[in-house]
């Protein structure tokens, strides 16, 4: 018996069961499915994800303080700093001519009192104590007891290098390009209004009012100076557009940096007017990210040479490709367990026809087919089911794949991050297809060697 005449057997035997065939088919399909899906994506994550946040992204970035190094401290991932320095706009011109730096970020900041809309969103935790949200008769509908003033900061950065910046979207979008009437809060200006972290839409259109402090003239007691009088406000009528979590700087609030540069001109001109404590620089930090992970000790070192400390998270990055090469096992571990099970469904299916086929198995021996050829004759209807459920199953995972990309990147771009592009190794599509053909072989093998072992006499007598 040639090959050919075994695959002529295979295919009729094939066409004969159409039922349990195309149950076996969609076995291998959905377990190649599954297998192929799953190393795509776990893949990525390994290659195209831990690329994205290490060569020039976040876990590639270095935090530049204003202050001097601790020369005690160099190495560490977070070093204490040495004495106060301003941090330039020199200072950030020489580091970001640096060998190695992709990027730099300025972050500038300065004080400022955040007056909230006097009546709080109705979903705040405020409105249920008496008095709160009740506008109160000939009182223009003030509540009796407004929301209190917060001190704390606003922070201006660069939202175009938003993919740079430890900056994530939870709700409502980002200010307009330069907007200087537009902002983003926190969670915590959440927490001042009584509001938990899933109601953040509940603020996002509301208003509130920005005052930025100017002093004049400072006293010296103890060795402590004291501001003396507070000279003026300059106030800004703000609409929050979204609402953020963010680690660029301490402070509620997030603008870009014209709002947040007039604000920081306005408290410094008190210097002019005897304020020995107004800041003399507006960055409060800058965000440096290196090409690739292997240069940040580099580049913080020349940071160092230049005259300012730095900190980085270079030991996370090695966390992170353990885990993420846990999660490829894990997922790795499912998908052969789905082709396993669809190997058993094979040897099952050829079992159940050995035993349907016996006298037909008698007869080709009687007429002189030999051991092997009806082995051949199984085997290769196991790989034509391995095969065409290899095929099928690779494309469906592929389509998987796909999908479950298009989502991620879906939400990576809500977020305002650069997207990930699926990663699918040329080899993938074919090692699929291979493995399941390969499979199908080996769970035909008990079954094929059944059939071959049976005796002319027997199967005909059966």
């Amino acid at each position: 018996m040639t090959w050919s005449d075994a695959i002529r057997l295979a295919r009729r035997e094939l066409s004969r069961r159409p039922g349990r065939a195309a149950l076996t088919l969609v076995a291998i399909t959905l377990a190649t499915a599954l297998l192929s899906a799953l190393l795509a994506v776990a893949g990525t994550a390994q290659t195209r994800v831990l690329s994205q946040i290490a060569d020039g992204g976040p876990l590639a970035s270095i935090s530049v303080a204003p202050a001097a190094p601790d020369p005690t401290q160099a190495g560490l991932d977070n070093p204490r700093s040495g004495p106060p320095r301003d941090l330039t706009a020199q200072a950030l011109a020489q580091i970001g001519a640096l060998p190695h730096v992709r990027s730099v970020v300025p972050v500038i900041a300065t004080d400022v009192e955040l007056v909230p809309a006097a009546l709080p969103p109705a979903s705040s935790l405020l409105c249920r104590q008496p008095g709160h949200c009740t506008p109160i008769a000939g009182n223009g509908g003030e509540p009796a007891h407004p929301v209190a003033i917060v001190n704390t900061q606003i922070v201006g950065v660069d939202l175009h290098q938003i993919g740079d910046l430890p900056i994530s979207l939870l709700a409502g979008r980002f200010p307009a390009v330069n907007a200087t009437n537009q902002v983003d809060v926190t969670q915590d200006y959440l927490t001042h209004l009584g509001l938990a972290k899933t109601q953040a839409t509940a603020v996002v259109g509301t208003r509130f009012q920005l005052g930025s402090r100017r002093f004049a003239g400072t006293e010296t007691a103890n060795n402590h100076s004291f501001r003396e009088a507070v000279l003026g406000y300059r106030w800004t009528s703000a609409t929050i557009v979204g609402v953020v979590q963010q680690e660029a700087a301490p402070g509620d609030v997030i603008a870009w940096p014209p709002l947040v540069t007039a604000d920081f001109n306005w408290v410094r001109s008190g210097r002019a007017l005897g304020d020995t404590d107004a800041p003399t620089s507006p960055y409060v930090q800058a965000l440096v990210v290196a090409d690739q992970l292997g240069n940040v000790e580099s580049v913080r070192t020349a940071i160092a040479e230049i005259g300012y400390t730095s900190s980085a998270q270079e030991s996370i990055i090695t966390a992170v490709g353990h885990y993420l090469h846990v999660v490829e096992i894990v997922l790795s571990g499912i998908g052969v367990v789905a082709l396993a099970i669809a190997a058993l469904g094979i040897a099952n299916a050829l079992l159940a026809a050995v035993r349907e086929r016996r006298r037909e198995i008698g007869v080709m021996k009687a007429i002189g087919a030999r051991d092997s050829d009806i082995m051949r004759t199984f085997l290769v209807e196991a790989a034509t089911l391995g095969l065409v459920g290899g095929v099928l199953g690779t494309a469906v995972g592929a389509a998987i794949a796909l999908t479950i990309g298009g989502l991620a990147n879906h939400y990576l771009q809500s977020q305002g991050l650069a997207g990930v592009q699926l990663d699918v190794p040329f080899v993938l599509p074919l090692g699929a297809v291979a493995g399941s053909t390969i499979v199908a072989v080996i769970a035909g093998l008990i079954p094929a060697r059944r059939a071959a072992h049976l005796s002319a006499r027997e199967a005909v007598e059966s």
